[in-house]
């Protein structure tokens, strides 16, 4: 079969060739090469700043309703997860469940999110109300936190027809009881030990859908992806590293400027305001404000956050929703 209206550059005939099954069919030009990657479409509003590593992308991913996820953004700052490239939002965090941060989290996300329902300090029939709630609001799965026992995890999962991903901190007995109650994925935030975690895991539940942590940079995703993740979490920049960065180019920063606040105390008595883009006369004293990832601040990657977002910063216990 001849097909006709080809772009510019392609031979004027080919062959159409019927798929293999229903989901793909296959265009050949003879002589021809394959076809260019389209080109990105952007919208002009949008900040690149909450965008996932890339190399995330090389993870299998986890298949949800027909839909591939490899990257899990952990955030519950509507304006970073409006603005991120993640394939689905982790919405976890440190207060008690409350269907509003659900619906205001659901309302700004273009993609799909996984809530939080408890497990810590939050047990018992609360823990099922809110999921059962999660649910009617239209969340692609349910979160317990690591303490959740092994009842809760039963419950939940009777309870829903989305599914429960259950947090994990550690290899143990507990993880498999989990998995054999109704735990749809595993999530593993074992902090440096995740890779190892993840590997445990895999090795006696290979086809269980893995969710890990991604840590500090490219290398420790590439090897939790070695480990067996499917999929990995990523957690961003604060908004406020967000906004001090952008502060610092509005203000010059960025091609070495002084910043006017940055002048020590007395300077301003002695020789006035400056201009942002004045040069400071002898004598002035100008001290700059740190640059977002200097030694006077530490970025989302340091020391000071969490290995993976989901631990304190010594690498302990998850962080635990109420």
């Amino acid at each position: 079969m001849t097909m006709q209206g080809l772009p510019e550059g392609y031979r004027d005939e080919g062959t159409y060739l019927e798929p293999q099954d229903q989901d793909r069919a296959e265009f050949v030009v003879e002589g021809s090469r394959a076809p260019r990657e389209a080109l990105p479409i952007e919208n002009p509003l949008s900040s690149p700043a909450a965008r996932v590593p890339k190399v995330i992308a090389r993870s299998s991913g986890i298949v949800l309703q027909g839909r591939r996820l490899h990257s899990f953004i952990y955030s519950t700052d509507v304006a970073i997860i409006r603005n991120t490239n993640a394939d689905a939002v982790l919405a976890v965090y440190p207060f008690t469940g409350h269907p509003v941060i659900t619906q205001a989290i659901l309302a700004v996300a273009q993609a799909p999110v996984f809530v939080g329902v408890g497990g810590g300090t939050t047990t018992g029939s609360r823990v099922i109300e809110l999921a059962v709630f999660a649910e009617m609001q239209g969340v692609a799965g349910v979160v317990l936190n690591s303490p959740s026992p092994v009842t809760a995890v039963r419950d939940v999962a009777m309870a829903v027809n989305i599914p429960v991903v259950a947090t994990v901190t550690q290899w143990d007995r507990t993880v498999a009881d989990k998995i054999e109650a109704g735990a749809g994925a595993i999530n593993v935030a074992a902090g440096r030990d995740t890779p190892r975690v993840v590997y445990s895991i895999r090795e006696r539940y290979p086809e269980i859908p893995v969710l890990a942590s991604s840590g500090r940079d490219d290398a420790s995703i590439l090897e939790t992806i070695a480990a067996g993740a499917n999929a990995l979490t990523w957690t961003p920049p604060s908004a406020q590293v967000m906004q001090g960065a952008m502060m610092n180019r509005y203000r010059g920063q960025a091609d070495g400027t002084p910043d006017d606040h940055g002048a020590q105390a007395g300077s301003f008595a002695k020789t006035g305001p400056k201009h942002k883009r004045q040069s400071a006369g002898p004598g002035d004293s100008v001290q700059r404000n740190p640059a977002p990832g200097s030694d006077g601040e530490r970025d989302a990657g340091d020391d000071a956050t969490p290995d993976d977002g989901h631990g304190t910063a010594d690498g302990g216990e998850a962080l635990i929703i109420r």
